[in-house]
């Protein structure tokens, strides 16, 4: 139990940290969130006037503490932009970020951990090879490219799907789907190589090792080796880099969503930050930080499952 309090409260030493950070180096940046709102023409009696109502006039310390304040309350404060609550933007965001992730986690996972595998039960030999190069290729090919070719081919040559834009699940399930699908493959064709990558390596370590000529001396076949034995042992690198990966997507896919103009957590952030919507990019920092040590969390509880000998907060 101990162990598990001392990992929370890291968790959220670093959140506080994190947001810390991000409020003095907003304050450091040049610029006025007052100007970006109100635009270059409006008069000077207006900007003081926006900047008193915003509270852009108090001192560091009185904003920082007012917004911590509020943090602990579940106030997130008022979007400079968009006149509403941080919390509910963010909310409204999550579930194509959420779908998105789903999508191509599902694709990584099914694809890339069996093309791991057989890539390194044939090692050396042409498959293996051929795989191996597939995988170095998708890893150098970045997923914006990836994204306006599939555009080009699905979406205006062959006319299969929307070339951009969402289509909420609740009005069309079928239409989500196919919004989704061409950015989901775009995230995932370098995720699943990386997957390949660390898999192939992962389990030709473990074929190194005594108890797979054991198994194999008792008459196992070395597919069964492989399924039984060598891919639980060789998991732990898998899961963490799997780890990275959905930390990464559910951050904000920022380059992706704007390919596809999809309304996600990414695109809220970068509109955020070009117009210093300092609350928004609090709460959508909150919202990262949160994200990512939440998933370290669970990674390190997964390891304890998959090896006992590990213990929580404590890898190889």
């Amino acid at each position: 139990m101990f162990v598990y309090l001392k990992k929370l409260f890291a968790m959220i030493l670093t959140v506080l940290l994190v947001l810390l950070i991000t409020f003095v180096t907003f304050e450091i940046i040049p610029g006025n969130p007052a100007l970006s709102r109100l635009g270059v023409d409006a008069q000077e009696s207006q900007y003081e006037a926006l900047s008193a109502e915003l509270g852009l006039d108090d001192p560091l310390g009185i904003r920082l503490s007012r917004w911590l304040k509020g943090l602990f309350t579940g106030d997130l404060g008022i979007s400079m932009r968009y006149s509403v609550p941080v919390s509910e933007l963010i909310l409204d965001r999550l579930p194509v970020t959420i779908s998105l992730a789903v999508m191509a986690l599902a694709l990584i996972i099914l694809i890339g951990i069996p093309l791991g595998i057989v890539s390194a039960k044939y090692g050396e030999r042409l498959p293996g090879v051929m795989i191996t190069l597939i995988s170095q290729i998708g890893m150098a090919i970045p997923s914006f490219w990836s994204g306006i070719i599939l555009i080009y081919i699905f979406g205006i040559l062959l006319r299969w799907v929307s070339p951009g834009g969402y289509v909420p699940w609740s009005e069309d399930a079928y239409g989500a789907f196919k919004s989704l699908i061409l950015p989901a493959i775009a995230i995932a064709l370098p995720s699943i190589a990386s997957v390949i990558r660390y898999t192939r390596n992962s389990v030709m370590d473990q074929m190194k090792n005594d108890y797979v000529r054991l198994a194999m001396s008792k008459g196992m076949n070395l597919n069964s080796v492989l399924l039984r034995h060598v891919l639980k042992n060789a998991l732990i690198p898998i899961i963490t880099v799997l780890g990275m990966i959905t930390a990464n997507i559910l951050g904000g896919s920022i380059v992706i969503e704007q390919v596809f103009t999809l309304p996600g957590v990414g695109r809220l952030l970068i509109n955020a930050i070009t117009t210093r919507d300092l609350p928004l990019v609090q709460g959508m920092v909150l919202y990262i930080a949160f994200i990512v040590v939440i998933i370290n969390f669970f990674i390190d509880v997964i390891y304890t499952v998959i090896d006992p000998r590990i213990r929580l907060g404590q890898r190889d």
